[in-house]
């Protein structure tokens, strides 16, 4: 063997080592957004003219919007950049034409591939990508792990579905409580034989590929009593006997190996894991370092795009203490809501009203309702404090609403169903008046609103004489809404 052949040899050896050796890095954090960058290679046949991604945000305002889709266009060479402002390290989906996959992208960082569609249709997608900069060498395995079938995501999903659609019963061998933790145990114990014996993927994905399968074994197991048609359990004592056993089984999981001090669980757990939070009661979950900031500006988050409550002072020092990375995010958006909140009071844009004695008990409730507003259109809105797209709408309407103050009536209609506590807390961030209307008087209401009224939010457009000009359910973005409402402005 030449000297040549040697030491090329030991160089790939070497290099095979150190792959070997590579840990999946701890996530990282940064207000500089994520570079995805490449180049499409083509053929003449094919007419690809732009690339997209779409990701989710680890921790986001609790309103909705933690996805974010981004797009580029491809120049004469097939070549692209895009600027994604993730916050942290994060899974992308990537769209090119018929075609897509999933890649790992780092905030600050830039990760490049290179896609040659040639080779796509005759040697896969493994072998078409060509990755580089951060996370190359876990990004190929991902694709190649995903292509070769042994990627616990989707054998999880596989068992997700059969289990929603109820047919997971029909593939236990022992139809029975036994018989499903056997089932659940051994497609853990497959799946991690699965990833040892493949050589071929690096040590990263080998941690990635692992804290996937503990993770979804782990949230398998509260779902017991939902895949399986027990017998015998028909009376309150056994069904107790059940949930001790399940709640074991998940005592034993958090017990064994620690396993969510894992810094790889940080790349698995983007949602937030409330269910071994909820049901794991003899000591705390100890969350992997890298995520804990994550699930913590979550929940300040969400207290404050969700429930419009800002944060105290002892949660400001608390957030300061235990989110560096993140503190300056929570607080400019608890600083916007603030803002928001001292404008509206400030202008009077938010009020309670109510309606008088005898108007309480009247038939034609929408004439009482409305009889404070003419000359001027009208949009009402019929909302409970327990929907979600509702309070989308309030949050994205909050503009235009101030813009088209003095040219129409807002007013906002909730029943009894919604919680008075809850109700009297968000209406003041809500521009607009507020009525609280009895079940009854909401049924009469119901039975004068020309649409479906079996859902929220119902919209009934007025015009300044009175009259309805149109009625329609749901939620469907602010561009509707305005085209709905400009017919009357004129």
């Amino acid at each position: 063997m030449s000297k040549k052949i040697i030491i090329a040899t030991l160089l790939a050896l070497i290099v095979i080592a150190g792959q070997a050796q590579k840990h999946l890095p701890a996530l990282q954090y940064s207000k500089e957004p994520a570079v995805l960058s490449g180049r499409i290679i083509k053929d003449s046949t094919q007419k690809i003219d732009d690339i997209h991604a779409r990701y989710v945000m680890k921790y986001g305002s609790g309103m909705g919007d933690g996805v974010k889709f981004k797009s580029a266009a491809l120049d004469a060479n097939g070549r692209f950049s895009l600027s994604l402002h993730t916050g942290t390290t994060v899974d992308c989906r990537v769209f090119i034409g018929e075609y897509e996959f999933t890649c790992y992208v780092v905030p600050g960082q830039t990760v490049s591939f290179t896609l040659n569609l040639k080779k796509l249709k005759t040697q896969g997608l493994a072998k078409a990508l060509t990755f580089s900069g951060q996370l190359a060498d876990f990004n190929h395995d991902l694709i190649y792990a995903r292509e070769q079938g042994f990627d616990p995501n989707s054998i999880y999903g596989d068992i997700e579905s059969k289990r929603n659609m109820g047919q997971l019963i029909d593939e236990l061998p022992e139809k029975s409580e036994e018989g499903y933790f056997h089932y659940l145990d051994s497609t853990y114990q497959r799946v991690n034989k699965l990833i040892d014996n493949n050589r071929k993927i690096g040590k990263a994905y080998r941690e990635f590929a692992k804290a996937v399968n503990r993770y979804h074994y782990g949230a398998m197991i509260p779902f017991c009593a939902q895949s399986i048609k027990y017998t015998g359990i028909d009376t309150q004592e056994t069904y107790d006997a059940f949930a001790e056993r399940e709640r074991q089984r998940l005592e034993d999981y958090m017990q064994n190996d620690d396993p969510w001090a894992s810094p790889a669980l940080s790349y698995v757990m983007w949602g937030v894991p409330e269910t071994f939070i909820n049901s794991h009661i003899s000591r705390p979950v100890k969350l992997p370092a890298d995520y804990q900031q994550c699930y913590l500006a979550s929940k300040y988050l969400e207290q404050i795009g969700k429930q419009q409550q800002l944060l105290s002072d002892a949660q400001k020092d608390s957030i300061q203490t235990y989110l560096p990375e993140l503190a300056q995010d929570v607080l400019d958006y608890n600083d916007k809501l603030e803002q928001k909140l001292s404008f509206i009071n400030e202008q009077e844009l938010s009020r309670v009203c109510t309606l008088s004695d005898d108007q309480i008990h009247s038939d034609d409730i929408l004439s009482a309702i409305l009889k404070p507003y003419r000359g001027r259109p009208v949009l009402l809105d019929l909302w409970e404090t327990t929907c979600g797209p509702c309070r989308f709408a309030f949050k994205d309407m909050h503009d235009k609403k101030k813009e088209l103050a003095n040219r129409i009536h807002f007013v906002n209609i909730a029943s009894e169903n919604s919680d008075l506590a809850t109700w009297q807390r968000l209406i003041p961030n809500y521009i607009g008046d507020h009525y609280r209307l009895t079940k009854q008087q909401l049924q009469a209401l119901h039975r004068q609103i020309p649409c479906d009224t079996s859902g929220v939010p119902v919209w009934v457009l007025v015009n300044a004489d009175g009259s309805i000009h149109h009625a329609f359910v749901g939620w469907g973005g602010i561009n509707h809404i305005m085209k709905e409402i400009s017919p009357v402005l004129r």
